[in-house]
Order: C-alpha cells, then structure tokens, then sequence
C-alpha cells in the first residue's frame, strides 16, 4: 500500500510554491523558462510562439542560425570601405549637381536602393552566411570609407569635395538603415 504523503518541493522552490527570479533574486515570481525550466519575472521573459522563454534560452536558439566565420566581420569592413571610398564622391557630386530640391528627391528614392545593393554586395561577399556583428563592423566600414574618401578628395581637389550637404546627409542615414536592417538578418 503507498502512502499518501506529499512529496518534497523542488530544491529551488520554497515551501509556499513562490519563486525567485533567477537573475532577479529580490523578485517574485511565478513563472518559468519552457525551455530549461528557470524562474524568470516579466523582466527576463521573452514572449515566444511556444510560450515565455529566458533571454539565454532564446540566445541560444539564435546561434543556430549564425554561422559567420570569425573573419567574416573583417571582410564585410573592407568591403564596406572600398564600395563607399570609391561610391561616395561619385555620389555626393551628384547630389550637390542636381540642386537643392531635386537632390533631396533623388536621395530620398535612391539612399535606401543604394543600401539594399551595397548590403547584397557585402553578403555575397562573406559566401552568404549571417553573423550577430557584421552589420556593426560594415556600418563602421561604411564611415571609415566616408572618411577616407573625404581625406582623399580634399588632397586631390584642395577642398572638401561637396560632402556637407543636406542631400548627401539624407542619402547616408537612409543608406545606413538600409545596410543596418538587411543585414540584421
């Protein structure tokens, strides 16, 4: 015959069944990971189709679909640099060419095109493979190769080739979230 003694609550969770956060030890909570079975609150939990998950559990989740090689951030810098070294007078002449109004319409519509075809230029150039930091290291390609091109044009030209305009300025933060958001994922 068995008994009918209840059995001994898990080594985590105190007698009255209220949990601590595992990263928030002051914090109650009554809620846990489905994925590893942590106590998370509200502040650790992230919404999933499956249900609420912690932040490490999702992280892992995520790694599976990087799979960048290391040197890969370094390439997409380079390529990054060199598009723009070289784009960017070509560009910026343009705008400055074109006219106050003209030039703003001409950014609006073609900063985030020329975005989207320099993020494709930059995936294509790491074999397609996704990385948590390449989009970090080509938006720093892309400045660095802003920078130099402007160091460049002003020892050749003795000026500083047209790159302060509102039009150029307009084309550059629409190319940027362009670049930042394809290579997001």
């Amino acid at each position: 015959m068995t008994s009918s003694t209840p059995s001994a609550p898990a080594s985590d969770e105190p007698v009255g069944g209220v949990l601590y956060c595992a990263n928030h030890p002051e914090t109650e909570t009554y809620l846990r990971c489905n994925k590893c079975g942590k106590p998370i609150c509200l502040k650790c939990a992230e919404l999933t189709e499956v249900g609420y998950r912690c932040k490490e559990c999702i992280r892992e989740q995520q790694n599976v679909f990087y799979n960048a090689l290391t040197t890969d951030n370094w390439i997409a810098f380079g390529v990054a640099a060199l598009v723009t070294l070289v784009a960017w007078p070509i560009v910026a002449f343009f705008l400055r060419f074109l006219g106050f109004f003209f030039g703003f319409i001409v950014a609006a519509l073609a900063g985030g095109s020329a975005g989207a075809a320099l993020a494709q230029i930059i995936r294509n150039s790491v074999g397609r493979r996704r990385g948590r930091y390449i989009r970090y290291f080509s938006l720093a390609g892309v400045i660095v190769g802003m920078l130099l091109s402007a160091i460049v044009t002003t020892l050749m030209f003795d000026m500083f080739f047209p790159f302060a305009s509102w039009q150029a300025l307009l084309f550059v933060v629409l190319a940027l979230a362009s670049v930042y958001q394809i290579l997001k994922w």
